[in-house]
């Protein structure tokens, strides 16, 4: 990597360090920051976690302590003027990832150094993200009948939610409790958002990352833990008005127990912050080819992302944040590198891919396949057989690695390699957007404003 500042590496991630020493010099230093065996690196740097290589027994570790076989770093590395990150020898069988933030110009930076890795704010800030969800504060019950939509939550003027709390009953059957996740929907509105058109509207278990999975995820800003329970801690700001809403789809009526926290803010401060979204897809691609072609097949090319599986498509102005989806090829015709589809960003005017992955599991952080863990900012998990009807569920979260848009994000997956594989794609896409930016009653309410002062 070779990138102009000021910046920061914010993520490293590899399958397999082998070999060779990484050396990261910046601003035109002629000494390196850092200079150690590659795999040494995610001993040393903090907010770092995986096994780190391939083969049988790495595989078994990983499954048994649910960890992933990938190596990660979150460990940000600042940089004032310039970047260079090389390995030497050089190392053909090298898998890895470089994400880096680039800042405006003048932007003060202090650049990285190696001394400071033992401060105590790196401590709070590891302790935070391997933190357990906080417990709910007092629960209340709200019934929900069949095909009612029912407001749960309510905040008039400038504040935060910063928490949120539902359970479902427990004492269900999982055929009876697995319809609940599916058929009772959220819905959140903020401020000046259309009535048919909420910031968050989703069924309960996918917002929660809930698809129906055995081992149920949990991260550092959402999950579920227990059968009946999801929380969420992204943060929900709004400049006048907040409201949440159950929907039940099902046909029976529902009780469920709810809680939130919430703390108000200056209105200056609330009307400067982006709106928490979350936006729900479900797909059915279809693979034209299903061969293998002697493994060719895993070299297919998509050179224009136009058939891939959109997770998200917003005309306006944000930050993604994150995704939770689910991969259900049970129907489809065969699984064929049913992992090798790649993530593809799209931002603003560019006319080819901002960003470009190398594989589903890479993404998320994991390797070798979907090997199955849980972790602060990102997990995975398959079940059932390969190639008779495998499903695949994963999430990542770009804590510390935001994917800002001015205009237009579109965020997708390939289904296979090159889109040869059918399935059912079922996602969540987590992201903060710029009321202004797509809202015109918030237009309207701000030039208002400025006329009255």
């Amino acid at each position: 990597m070779e990138a102009d500042g000021p910046g920061a590496i914010c993520r490293i991630w590899t399958a397999d360090p082998r070999s060779g020493a990484i050396r990261i010099r910046l601003d035109g230093s002629p000494e390196p920051v850092l200079d150690l065996p590659f795999a040494e690196l995610f001993r040393l740097l903090p907010l770092s976690f995986g096994v780190g290589g391939e083969g049988e027994l790495n595989s078994q570790r990983s499954r048994s302590e649910r960890l992933a076989m990938g190596h990660t770093s979150y460990c940000p590395i600042p940089f004032r003027s310039h970047c260079l990150v090389t390995i030497d020898p050089a190392d053909d069988y090298l898998y890895y990832h470089l994400d880096y933030l680039q800042l405006p110009d003048q932007t003060p930076v202090s650049s990285f150094d190696a001394a400071g890795l033992n401060k105590p704010e790196i401590a709070r800030t590891a302790a935070v993200w391997q933190a357990a969800p906080p417990l709910a504060p007092a629960m209340r019950d709200v019934t929900v009948a069949p095909g009612e939509s029912v407001e749960v939550t309510r905040y008039d003027g400038p504040g935060v939610i910063t928490g949120l709390w539902i359970e479902l009953p427990s004492d269900l059957s999982p055929t009876h409790m697995r319809h609940l996740w599916e058929n009772m929907w959220i819905a959140g509105h903020f401020d000046d958002d259309e009535p048919r058109d909420p910031s968050i509207r989703a069924p309960l278990g996918p917002f929660f990352m809930n698809f129906g999975q055995q081992k149920l995820p949990t991260s550092t800003f959402i999950g579920t833990t227990g059968v009946a329970a999801g929380w969420c801690r992204f943060a929900m700001p709004h400049s006048h008005r907040a409201t949440l809403t159950l929907q039940n789809r099902s046909i029976l009526p529902v009780t469920c127990r709810i809680a939130e926290t919430w703390e108000p803010l200056e209105a200056v401060t609330a009307r400067s912050l982006f709106r928490f979204r979350a936006t729900w897809h479900h797909e059915t691609p279809h693979g034209p080819d299903h061969r293998d072609y002697g493994g060719v097949a895993c070299r297919l090319l998509n050179l224009d992302g136009r058939d891939n599986v959109e997770l998200l498509n917003a005309r306006a102005a944000g930050h993604f944040v994150g995704t939770a989806f689910e991969v259900d090829m049970s129907d489809a015709p065969t699984d064929r590198a049913a992992c090798e589809g790649d993530e593809m960003f799209y931002i603003d005017d560019d006319p080819e891919r901002t960003l470009y992955g190398t594989g589903l599991e890479d993404y998320l952080n994991d390797a070798w396949g979907i090997r199955g863990y849980s972790g602060p900012v990102s997990g995975d998990d398959a079940e059932g057989p390969w190639n008779e009807g495998i499903r695949i569920y994963g999430y990542r979260f770009h804590a510390s690695d935001p994917i800002p848009f001015h205009r237009h994000g579109r965020f997708t997956l390939e289904h296979g390699t090159g889109n040869n594989c059918s399935g059912v794609y079922r996602s969540v896409a987590y992201w903060y957007m710029d009321p202004g930016s797509a809202h015109i009653r918030s237009e309207e309410r701000r030039w208002e404003e400025q006329r009255n002062a």
